[in-house]
């Protein structure tokens, strides 16, 4: 009833309250994917100078504006509206050309929410700050907590367990933190973490395949498997190229999501983390093509 009483003497309050909820990092990503995609679609030379100038675009506003903000939900709602428009763009313009399966469709669409649902899985089952009060220091000094525990979150640390910054909290078996889900990988996420690299990796990689033989010259590889021929066409018509446009940027977002789902394969194969490796680099002098590349990697990561 307070509440309720404060905005109705102050009509004005319900928009306060809104904007000290909603922060312009998260907002820019909403009108900046879609507006970036069209721009694209204009010719091949604007495709060609957004999808290599972009990444560039992240890595500067990360580099000298979100990194002075302990979180930010800037990643987390771009890759959210690049898949939502991605879904728009391919529903509304590419199956209505009435030259994908029903099947084919239908199995996009399951991979698409699989790898969603995965998604939100991996944030809900991180770990979350451990609220600590007078009784958690009392016990560390009387030996209750074990004198191994986090200087910062007062938590009992475990083999492989770290401290991450931006959670505020220690990890089991850490990875890093992922930028794009907003949450830590660890031990307690990871399995659901990989469902979601693969859902979405074969959803955005099977979907940019539907959509380039649907609008392109497609050709029988083996089997009923397509694949796009010629694609000369696919800037004479603007919502043409805006299918085609979405078919390359879900094209390199599926790639990338393959490349992480392959390499955590293979750290599991190595029995570490992405955050040892990250140590063990930083301690130890590189020497090589390869091992510099590998570390510059596993800096991104975290």
């Amino acid at each position: 009833m307070r509440l309720y009483g404060k905005f109705l003497c102050n009509p004005y309050a319900w928009r306060e309250r809104a904007a000290t909820k909603v922060s312009f990092d998260a907002v820019t990503p909403i009108i900046v994917v879609p507006l970036l995609m069209f721009v694209a679609a204009q010719s091949l030379l604007c495709s060609v100078v957004v999808f290599s100038l972009t990444p560039l675009l992240i890595y500067y506003v990360h580099r000298n504006f979100l990194r002075f903000l302990m979180r930010t939900k800037f990643f987390f709602v771009w890759i959210i509206t690049s898949i939502f428009v991605l879904m728009l763009i391919f529903e509304v313009n590419v199956v209505p050309l009435l030259e994908i399966l029903p099947e084919e469709n239908l199995a996009f669409m399951i991979f698409v929410i699989g790898g969603l649902t995965f998604g939100f899985i991996t944030r809900e089952k991180a770990e979350h700050p451990w609220t600590y009060n007078d009784e958690a220091y009392e016990r560390l000094e009387l030996g209750a907590v074990s004198v191994d525990a986090c200087s910062i979150c007062k938590k009992s640390t475990q083999p492989m367990t770290y401290h991450c910054r931006v959670c505020q909290t220690c990890v089991s078996g850490r990875q890093y933190h992922n930028k794009w889900l907003d949450c830590c990988i660890g031990a307690s996420n990871l399995w659901w973490y990989l469902a979601c690299l693969f859902s979405s990796a074969f959803a955005l990689i099977f979907g940019s395949n539907l959509t380039f033989t649907t609008i392109c010259h497609p050709f029988v590889f083996v089997w009923t498997i397509l694949l796009p021929d010629d694609c000369s066409d696919a800037y004479h018509q603007l919502d043409i190229s805006i299918c085609f446009v979405g078919g390359i940027y879900s094209l390199l977002l599926g790639t990338v999501m393959a490349f992480y789902f392959f390499f955590h394969l293979w750290l599991m194969y190595q029995k570490t983390t992405a955050n040892e490796r990250k140590l063990l680099y930083s301690t130890q002098p590189t020497a090589g093509f390869l091992r510099n590349a590998a570390q510059r990697c596993c800096k991104l990561l975290s």
